[in-house]
């Protein structure tokens, strides 16, 4: 960022040092894990403006031409050489929290049209305060109005055979955004996903543990004799067998075994 001589910042400082922008302020994000780049677009009609900011600000990245950026804690501090002008302003900010693979914001937007853009291999869970949402081949594009916003959603993995059945969960994401559906919308996604992982992630030593299980319940250590496996090894693919579904832990007599589900047995 380029400096002002010391006698333009107080001659500039001297001025009546309020907040001058247009009632109206608009932001533009694009959103990639938990940041946001995010370009604010404000008319101002002092020299010096104080500009809201998003999130934790991790830096300044472009400021208009003759536009001078400070950051305070939650709002920048514009010196604009030129007023009344309209000052574009992009900040990289920390908006999101990973909380077990799901990435959750909660923040008050404080300009009166937000828009943010996710990237087209992800899925909402939940989200409010929203006015328009809409699906483009390369992203979704979510609008918020000024007030409070949640906002949580998870990467996926998009196969060819999935689009079809990704758009119709969309489709019930756009009909109940802020309400229940999104929420079963995504369950029902999550279902489909786990029966494919299944069909897909087993391998040799997975399969070696449900054949010997296709026998009767066992104990660990029957388990790793069979199957020639180290304790770790076994325990890491049971772990795995437990929770995808094919395999069931219980207790008899003080010891732990493990059997197939029945669905699996069958």
């Amino acid at each position: 960022m380029p400096s002002l001589p010391l006698c333009l910042v107080l001659a500039l400082l001297s001025t009546t040092l309020v907040t001058g922008f247009s009632s109206s302020l608009n932001a533009t994000g694009y959103i990639q894990g938990v940041l946001a780049t995010v370009t604010v677009n404000v008319f101002v009609t002092t020299e010096y403006t104080e500009v809201p900011v998003l999130g934790n600000l991790l830096a300044i990245v472009n400021t208009s031409q003759g536009a001078y950026v400070s950051y305070r804690s939650g709002y920048l501090e514009v010196l604009s050489l030129i007023a009344p002008a309209n000052i574009t302003i992009t900040y990289i900010t920390e908006l999101f929290k990973n909380v077990n693979g799901e990435y959750v914001a909660e923040f008050y937007n404080p300009y009166t049209v937000l828009t943010l853009y996710l990237p087209s291999n992800t899925l909402i869970i939940e989200v409010s305060n929203i006015t328009h949402l809409r699906k483009t081949d390369e992203r979704y594009e979510l609008v918020f109005s000024e007030g409070e916003v949640r906002l949580v959603y998870i990467f996926v993995e998009v196969r060819a055979s999935s689009i079809a059945r990704l758009d119709w969960v969309w489709i019930a994401l756009g009909v109940g955004a802020t309400g229940g559906i999104g929420f079963i919308a995504y369950r029902l996604y999550a279902k489909r996903r786990r029966e494919v992982e299944k069909l897909e992630a087993l391998d040799e030593r997975d399969r070696a543990i449900i054949t010997a299980l296709k026998s009767g319940p066992m104990t660990p250590q029957e388990l790793i004799k069979i199957t020639d496996m180290s304790k770790a090894t076994f325990y890491r693919r049971i772990r795995r067998l437990v929770s995808m579904g094919y395999v069931e832990q219980f207790k008899k007599e003080g010891r732990v075994y493990y059997r197939l589900k029945k669905e699996e047995s069958d």
